[in-house]
Parts: structure tokens; C-alpha cells; sequence
């Protein structure tokens, strides 16, 4: 999540650590030029409080508060504008749509870059390629990334299980133990039947992979591993959910591909093994 957006939704700052935080979004660039003292005067509080602000924020330091403000202009500067949750308007030429779509996958893809931490993403990869059974847990829309994830781990040898329906999931649950694996999607993290079946799979020790928006992860905390997503669209206000499906397609994309680079000549030799059973009849002869 961009900083300045983390800054404005804390909800844990005290009365001196929101002066602080007002101030830092009113100065904007001019931050860089400041020390940690010079900040701390420009806001009337004490260097202790900006320390305790840059912590609330998940950060290490001031350090680190200025290479994300930094970063987050960045982002903004290479971004084309456009509505996340509404990117057309009623009336719109099919040219502006594709325009729009393209911008708003683009802004997505960014963002999720940006929030995707690599080592979570190998230590994802590590737990699917010890795994004797990948199960995706998901639902709704959601099942479609998932299926196609579950049809790439098929591809390369994998045993893997994608449940459409609640009970077959929780009946999975209910066999796996620590030799399995879990792929727990879910956008917002208040899917209530998935807040059923985390607990069960860390009872159960299966290892869980959580892909969602870091809100969603800290909704459920305690799991091995979380792969994060932009978390810029709207949970219901919105034509669809245009970019909650690019980022958590993309997500689990690089997911595969991780598992299929340290599994490289398994996988590939899979993958040759099948051709004869697989490939698409030709038009000779």
C-alpha cells in the first residue's frame, strides 16, 4: 500500500503522532530535505514520537519513511490517472474503455509489484514444491485465477485440488496435515466461510500461502506466508472487480513461475512426457 494512503488510514496514532502525520502529508517532497530533528520541529512534536510514528507505519525508520514517500511519488509520476472502481463513464467510445482498462491493469500491476515481497514469494514456491498435495481454498470470482493457477500445477506434475463448493473444501481441510499445502485467496480477507477454514489448516499444520491485500492479511495473522495485492479497488462500490482479478492473477502467475524456475527440468520433462497425450490434432494428412 502506498505510504501516504497507510499515513492518512492509521488508526492507532496518538494526538502528537497525527500532528506529525498531517504534517508530513502537507510538506509532501520537501520531507527529503529534512532531517529526522527538522521534521519533528516542523510538526512541534518530540524525535521519540517520529521514531514511535515511523514503527505504528510498519517502517524501520525515518530512513525508510522517506525512501516510500519517495517511492510513492514515483509511482505517481509514471502513472496515467484513472477511477480504479468506476475507469468508464456511461456513454464512452470502445477506444476510451480500452484505454481506460489498459491504464487502470497497468496502475494494478504496479501496485502489487510494488507490495509483492520476494522472499515471501520464494518462500511460497519452496512450500508447493515440498508439497505432496496443493489445495486451493477461494470462492466466487476468485475461482477463476485459482482454477487456472490449479490447471498450470496440474500441467507440471502436481497433485492439486480446487473445490468449488464450501463442503468439499472443509472435507479437504479435514485430511491435510503439515505434508500438504494451502492456497488461501481471498481479496478482503472477511470471507466468512475461508475465516472458518484458516484456523482448521493451522490446526491441521498445513502450511497456508495467504494472497490478499495487506488489510486482509492482517485480518489473518499467524499464517506462513503472505503474498500481497493492490488494495486500491473498493470492496463494493464499483463496476466489477476489474483489478482485484489483474493483481491476484498476477500474483499467482508469478507464484507458477517461481515453482517452475527451482523445479525447472522436473517440470519441464513433465511437460514433454504429455505432449503425445495433450497435443492438438493437425491439419496434414
Amino acid at each position: 500500500m502506498d505510504v501516504r494512503r497507510r499515513i492518512r488510514e492509521a488508526t492507532d496514532l496518538t494526538p502528537a503522532e497525527q500532528q506529525l502525520a498531517q504534517s508530513v502529508l502537507a510538506l509532501g517532497e520537501r520531507v527529503q530535505r529534512l532531517t529526522i530533528k527538522e521534521l519533528a520541529r516542523a510538526a512541534s512534536v518530540s524525535v521519540p514520537t517520529a521514531h514511535r510514528f515511523c514503527r505504528k507505519l510498519g517502517l524501520a525508520g525515518y530512513k525508510e519513511l522517506k525512501v516510500e514517500l519517495a517511492r510513492a511519488s514515483a509511482f505517481e509520476a509514471g502513472a496515467t490517472p484513472v477511477d480504479i472502481n468506476f475507469p468508464f463513464v456511461a456513454g464512452e467510445g470502445s477506444g476510451s474503455v480500452a484505454a481506460h482498462l489498459q491504464a487502470l491493469y497497468e496502475a494494478t500491476l504496479r501496485d502489487t509489484r510494488e507490495l509483492l515481497d520476494t522472499a515471501e514469494l520464494e518462500r511460497a514456491a519452496d512450500l508447493l514444491a515440498r508439497a505432496r498435495c496443493v489445495d486451493i481454498y477461494t470462492q466466487s470470482h476468485n475461482l477463476f485465477p485459482a482454477q487456472m493457477l490449479c490447471e498450470r500445477l496440474v500441467s507440471v506434475g502436481r497433485e492439486v485440488t480446487c473445490h468449488e463448493r464450501d463442503e468439499r473444501q472443509t472435507r479437504r481441510a479435514l485430511v491435510s496435515d503439515e505434508r500438504d499445502a494451502a492456497v488461501v485467496i481471498s481479496y478482503s480477507g472477511l470471507n466468512p466461510h475461508l475465516r472458518r477454514l484458516v484456523p482448521l489448516l493451522a490446526e491441521r499444520r498445513v502450511p497456508v500461502i495467504f494472497v490478499g491485500t495487506p488489510a486482509a492479511h492482517r485480518r489473518n495473522p499467524g499464517l506462513d506466508v503472505y503474498l500481497a495485492v493492490s488494495d486500491r479497488e473498493d470492496l463494493q462500490d464499483r463496476i466489477t472487480q476489474f483489478a482485484s482479478h489483474i493483481g491476484v492473477q498476477f500474483v499467482l502467475d508469478a507464484l507458477f513461475g517461481c515453482l517452475f524456475a527451482r523445479t525447472y527440468d522436473e517440470s519441464l520433462a513433465f511437460l514433454e512426457a504429455s505432449l503425445p497425450f495433450t497435443r492438438l490434432p493437425t491439419t496434414e494428412g
